[in-house]
């Protein structure tokens, strides 16, 4: 007997300007089952109702109905559609703005061939795609979020983005990465002349070591729950005892698992994962957890990335 082979999800594009269309029409084939296109907002919805596919791509900029609009209108009429924004605005406003109205993937047109295919895969998956960690940090309640980065000097200005937006709306973060890392954000920090110094003094900035961090939680070669918890305890006091308290959210980077992907331990890494979000789940803590893209290069490590992203709700890189 022939085994039938996988369902491809189903994907409807929208975009007014037919040429790129057809490209990522033509990029996307091999993998997923294009439906239709649709040169307008309006377009869009009627297909979207009568062939009902997995995710709708849909640029910002069209006629008729915008993307904004078209994605309303497609929440309403169906709350479980996934939409993904395929566009050229890239103002983090407009990102935040765009997860906050429920889209689950935002990708920049000038990254569509290296982004496109991936964040729609976390569309289906229920995952949320974007190509920053800021927007990432408007977005209300719990969450815990994975960053693949090339440990370049983008890396370094995104993260410091972060901080820097975090520490100036008031509210707390826990930096627990490598020294190379932490200086790097620091330096750019402080070239805005942020007052690290005093930030750290009321405890709205906490910087430490990662490799220190995760000795003290491991156990016989992987992660003790028990010693996590007394560290995520730890976590909860000092956000409580800031001036906000029970109404603040920590936001907390790290990059803890590097060590164990690079020595080959991914189990122990995908362990801490599932530990940390177990333990913090009913927590107001906003994690991301950060890894260089050279940790899933060798053969078997490659395979490794979907179980990674599995135990996050949202991806960046």
């Amino acid at each position: 007997m022939t085994r039938a082979a996988p369902t491809r999800p189903r994907v409807l594009l929208a975009d007014d300007y037919t040429p790129f269309l057809e490209s990522i029409s033509r990029l996307l084939a091999a993998t997923f089952d294009v439906v239709a296109t649709a040169g307008d907002g309006l377009q869009a919805l009627d297909l979207a109702k009568r062939l009902r596919p997995a995710v709708v791509v849909l640029d910002i900029a069209m006629p008729h109905l915008d993307g904004f609009q078209t994605l309303k209108q497609l929440r309403r009429e169906d709350p479980e559609t996934r939409v993904v924004f395929l566009t050229t605005q890239r103002d983090e406003e407009m990102i935040a703005a765009a997860i906050n109205e429920g889209a689950l993937g935002y990708v920049l047109k000038s990254r569509a061939h290296v982004d496109l295919i991936s964040a729609i895969d976390h569309a289906v998956a229920g995952r949320l795609f974007v190509p920053s960690l800021t927007p990432l940090s408007t977005v209300a309640g719990s969450r815990h979020a994975v960053q693949f980065h090339a440990s370049d000097s983008r890396f370094l200005d995104d993260v410091s983005q972060l901080v820097g937006a975090t520490l100036r709306s008031g509210e707390q973060i826990v930096l627990v990465t490598s020294e190379a890392t932490r200086v790097g954000v620091e330096q750019r920090l402080q070239a805005r002349h942020m007052n690290l110094a005093m930030l750290a003094e009321r405890g709205q900035y906490v910087a430490q070591d990662s490799a220190l961090a995760l000795s003290q939680v491991m156990h016989g070669g992987g992660p003790d729950e028990g010693r996590l918890a007394e560290v995520i305890n730890g976590l909860e006091r000092l956000r409580l005892a800031f001036p906000k308290g029970p109404r603040s959210r920590l936001t907390i980077f790290g990059d803890m698992a590097v060590p164990l992907c690079r020595n080959g331990n991914f189990e122990a890494a995908l362990e801490l994962e599932r530990s940390w979000n177990a333990l913090t789940r009913a927590l107001p803590f906003f994690t991301v957890c950060s890894y260089p893209i050279d940790c899933f290069q060798h053969s078997e490590a490659r395979y490794q990335m979907p179980s990674v992203c599995d135990e996050h709700s949202a991806v960046t890189s």
